[in-house]
């Protein structure tokens, strides 16, 4: 059983001997983290309008062998401390006022 970091990796390093889990790392998700590097973007591009039709297997199999073997540092988006705090005082004020957090959201725009 891997992570998706392992999938990612055996799609980087054309790790053979990696199983591939649909359960661990769906399509989706490959296409999303694949689609940070811009040089890659591309394929994930060409999938896209095939994600939701082919199954996650195909997908992977499409990246295995259509990404170029190589090293890549791809970053993975986070949250900023500072969204954390927003959305605390967010859920603070909603419970006070007894509002909903999209009537909050809506008013501090």
């Amino acid at each position: 059983m891997g992570t998706l970091f392992d999938a990612i990796n055996a799609i980087n390093y054309k790790k053979k001997e990696y199983k591939y889990d649909k359960k661990v790392a769906s399509a989706y998700m490959l296409s999303l983290f694949i689609s940070i590097d811009p040089n890659l973007c591309i394929l994930a591009n060409r999938i896209n309008s095939y994600q939701f039709i082919l199954p996650d297997d195909l997908i992977y199999q499409y990246y295995y062998h259509a990404v170029p073997k190589g090293k890549r540092f791809l970053k993975w988006t986070k949250k900023d401390a500072v969204d954390k705090k927003r959305e605390t005082i967010i859920k603070k004020l909603s419970e006070k006022h007894d509002c909903s957090i999209i009537e909050i959201k809506r008013s501090l725009i």
